[in-house]
């Protein structure tokens, strides 16, 4: 059950919807809570039923007091004349009021808001709350009465009501996705890079960028929408519980980005819990690797790694940390030796002793290092003469007795009075004789190719015949393979400079390999373009084995790259074909892909 539920929870397609709907749930969240600023809603009525004990009202008849206070500086002109509540007010003599009736016991029926400040006492109705008062000074002379009619507080109560009605369903659905997305927030980044396989982290693409930069995308990627809502919020201070069409317009544009953002903030934000999941959070960082390479680098100057291998250069170094060591002591001593007069000359003669002592030792092993490169060199060339030589020398001795068995066994099949067991060894001897003298040929010519041995006549050629005249001249051979030829030449010539013979080995080596290892029943390609001012020629054949082998390996002298191939070779023919095109000033590339195999030769125009 167990692990049915971790199958589950770390499914792919599971973590993706939980995703999507975190996308969905935030972007509802901030397009709910615009809607309700846009509409100025009023929160209070949530927690309050009645506007006349509401915080609101409270601050409204507070302004109501110190708005008719503030009347009496212009006391009796300038008093508007439309005012939301109604007031009576009396100073030296003179009275002002905007109610038919002014008496006190006419104000005090307004039981839910009434004000009567008079002998300096204040008289408040029956129902009316304290709160409101936050402060009053004036004149014990002044009397005051101030009062909301319950028309004015019905009104009120009908549009707290109507909010009140509107706001339950959304905030509920605000506080519900909230509450929904840090949830499958928490799931997902308990589950990302998790599979229910193994306890492992895997990582994706993303987690290739570098820790800095995805935390400079985050921080960009959150501020572009602050700063989007910022720019598209637009709030009326008006309560028709309308929008306008404005306000449809940034709230729609303003979900847009928000989904956006939270798709890459998302992003960015799984990533980063999958580094601290692997423990690479500050090690898949710019900040760490530059520090990781200076300190290597500082390390390597001071312990020699590099030059470990090598005992010389192993010696250099050690000198050379004790040089730099011993001339900062000394450089140490000559500024303390200041003081000291006498003294103060000892550090540098101590100093040319040791650049004499540098300089001669790393001079002795220069010259060992000098001399071990030359013997390597020689070496090395000696052994590539010897090699060379040696099978030189051995394809032109093999050359003679083998032109002799062949000739005597070619008089042995003319004899008429053989039995047929005995000419079927004849035959067979004939042709592997034959091919002996074949493999002994590719030797020879290979030995010339590779030690610059060799003549070479290089001519204008083009290009483009010169394979159809390969093709030509083996067409018995490519009838009696069963295979098909398709050829992509261009019609106009295609002029290089080359060795015509070389290079009419080199595609007949390819061509007849082609034959040899292809797959019955598909087809060869041949392909002759001009790319950049260079002819490429491409021959493509599918194997009829598996090629398990690397560019490296078939290009290796005897190798014919599978145990599988039942055709007799000699395993040099792309060796040659090799040799030969970079002594004609060619080059010569393998591609394998999959079962395809695919020889590339390129030659500069002429």
């Amino acid at each position: 059950m167990d692990t049915k539920l971790k199958s589950i929870s770390r499914n792919t397609a599971t973590k993706f919807i939980a995703f999507v709907i975190v996308v969905i749930l935030f972007t509802t969240t901030i397009v709910s809570f615009v809607y309700l600023e846009n509409l100025s809603f009023n929160y209070e009525s949530l927690f309050v039923e009645q506007y006349k004990d509401s915080e609101t009202f409270a601050n409204e008849f507070n302004s109501a007091i110190h708005e008719t206070n503030y009347f009496i500086n212009d006391f009796p002109r300038n008093i508007p004349d439309k005012l939301d509540y109604l007031y009576y007010i009396k100073t030296d003599g003179l009275e002002n009021t905007n109610s038919g009736k002014y008496t006190k016991e006419f104000f005090l029926s307004f039981k839910d808001s009434s004000f009567i400040y008079e002998n300096g006492e204040i008289l408040l109705g029956e129902n009316t709350a304290p709160t409101f008062i936050t402060s009053f000074n004036t004149q014990e002379d002044i009397t005051m009465y101030i009062a909301f009619t319950d028309e004015y507080l019905g009104s009120k109560q009908v549009n707290w009501e109507t909010a009140r009605e509107k706001l339950i369903p959304i905030v509920i659905t605000i506080i519900a996705s909230i509450i929904i997305s840090l949830a499958l927030i928490v799931y997902l980044i308990a589950v990302t890079g998790r599979k229910h396989e193994d306890e492992s982290v895997h990582y994706s693409w993303i987690d290739k960028i570098y820790t800095e930069l995805l935390l400079l995308a985050l921080f960009t990627t959150l501020s572009i929408w602050l700063a989007s809502i910022v720019e598209l919020s637009y709030y009326p201070r008006y309560y028709n519980f309308q929008l306008n069409s404005i306000q449809v317009r940034n709230i729609i544009i303003i979900g847009l980005v928000t989904a956006v953002c939270t798709i890459l903030c998302g992003a960015f934000l799984l990533s980063i819990s999958r580094k601290i999941k692997g423990k690479i959070f500050l090690k898949h960082s710019i900040t760490y690797s530059l520090f990781s390479k200076i300190n290597d680098f500082i390390k390597s100057l001071l312990d020699g790694r590099r030059f470990s291998k090598n005992s010389l250069t192993k010696t250099l170094h050690q000198r050379q940390i004790i040089f730099i060591m011993v001339s900062f002591i000394l450089v140490f001593f000559t500024f303390l030796f200041i003081a000291v007069p006498p003294l103060i000359l000892l550090p540098p003669i101590l100093e040319i002793a040791l650049i004499y002592w540098y300089i001669k030792y790393n001079n002795e092993t220069y010259e060992e290092i000098n001399k071990g490169f030359d013997e390597s060199i020689e070496e090395q060339m000696k052994s590539e003469r010897l090699k060379i030589d040696l099978i030189t020398n051995v394809s032109h001795d093999l050359k003679t007795p083998l032109t002799s068995i062949i000739s005597y066994v070619d008089l042995l099949g003319k004899e008429e009075d053989l039995s047929d067991t005995a000419r079927d060894y004849v035959n067979i001897l004939a042709e592997k004789s034959n091919r002996l003298k074949n493999i002994v040929s590719d030797l020879f010519d290979l030995a010339k190719s590779t030690s610059g041995n060799i003549y070479l006549d290089f001519e204008s050629i083009d290009f483009k015949k010169l394979i159809e005249q390969t093709i030509g001249d083996m067409e018995d051979n490519i009838e009696k393979s069963g295979l098909q030829i398709k050829t992509n030449l261009p019609e106009e010539p295609v002029n290089i400079l080359s060795d015509g013979k070389k290079l009419y080995r080199v595609f007949q080596n390819i061509i007849d390999n082609a034959l040899k290892y292809s797959l019955q029943g598909t087809r060869i390609f041949i392909n002759l373009e001009v790319i950049d001012r260079k002819a490429v020629a491409t021959i493509k054949n599918t194997a009829s084995y598996e090629m398990d082998f690397t560019q490296e390996e078939i290009m290796e002298r005897f190798s014919r790259a599978d145990s599988s191939r039942t055709t007799e070779g000699s395993g040099l023919g792309l060796s040659i074909a090799e040799s030969f095109t970079n002594v004609c000033g060619g080059e010569f590339d393998i591609d394998i892909d999959g079962d395809m195999f695919k020889v590339i030769i390129s030659f500069e125009l002429l």
